[in-house]
């Protein structure tokens, strides 16, 4: 499970038979996402909630917090609002919008605040998402991503997972355009169900520009681990 693909929010799902509440509490030795780090290399903890109807409209609000410090550092917040459907007794489809909120964790990275609108297809192990973005970080900068996954189960309670994510900008203004290049990111994963725990690590990166927080750059490829409870 990466640190917020599934807390979060954006996990493909057919319309649930009952209505229901969920939530998970996530601890991560960093908090990376599309191949960056939102935490500067420190571990986090993530509490999520989640409502699913039976209509199919759910909903989603995680926090996170960075716990790697004296004094623990509230990041940010990201919540959606989708629909999902399944179409066939093999395909289901979602969309919905969501927004992330992000702080920078020191003073030599920028916040992560956006907008975006998705829409996916998923069918058996197999998901797609696009997101179109009107205000990537910054309020005149437009972007899409898109991304690939794959979930196996190759032995009872053990989960392997696979991504492929890409981004390009729609619109940036012209002094920004150098740093608004085309990215791509990816990530394998492994995770041990213990009923409602989970243990996981990530082996992920992207480019092509390298990670810039705390003062230095950092290359993007990462090993990560963490555990989640889920109720």
């Amino acid at each position: 499970m990466g640190v917020l693909a599934a807390p979060l929010i954006f996990c493909f799902a057919a319309a649930p038979a009952n209505a229901q509440v969920n939530g998970s509490v996530d601890v991560e030795s960093d908090y990376r996402l599309r191949g960056y780090s939102l935490s500067a290399g420190h571990p986090v903890a993530t509490a999520q909630i989640g409502y699913d109807d039976d209509s199919g409209v759910y909903l989603n609000l995680s926090a996170t917090g960075e716990i790697g410090r004296d004094d623990p550092l509230f990041l940010g917040v990201q919540g959606n609002i989708g629909y999902a459907r399944r179409l066939n007794a093999a395909l289901s489809i979602d969309g919905g919008i969501a927004r992330s909120q992000y702080r920078s964790p020191d003073r030599g990275s920028r916040s992560h605040n956006y907008t975006e609108i998705y829409l996916g297809l998923a069918s058996g192990p197999f998901s797609a998402r696009v997101y179109y973005s009107p205000d990537y970080d910054r309020a005149d900068a437009s972007s899409l991503y898109a991304e690939v996954e794959a979930t196996f189960r190759p032995a009872a309670h053990w989960r392997v997972n696979g991504h492929l994510g890409s981004q390009v900008y729609l619109a940036t203004p012209m002094q920004y355009q150098a740093s608004y290049a085309a990215r791509y990111d990816w990530r394998l994963g492994v995770a041990r169900e213990l009923g409602s725990f989970d243990l996981h690590a990530a082996l992920s990166g992207g480019g092509p520009a390298k990670d810039y927080y705390s003062g230095s750059f950092h290359g993007k490829v990462a090993l990560t681990a963490g555990a989640s409870w889920s109720f």
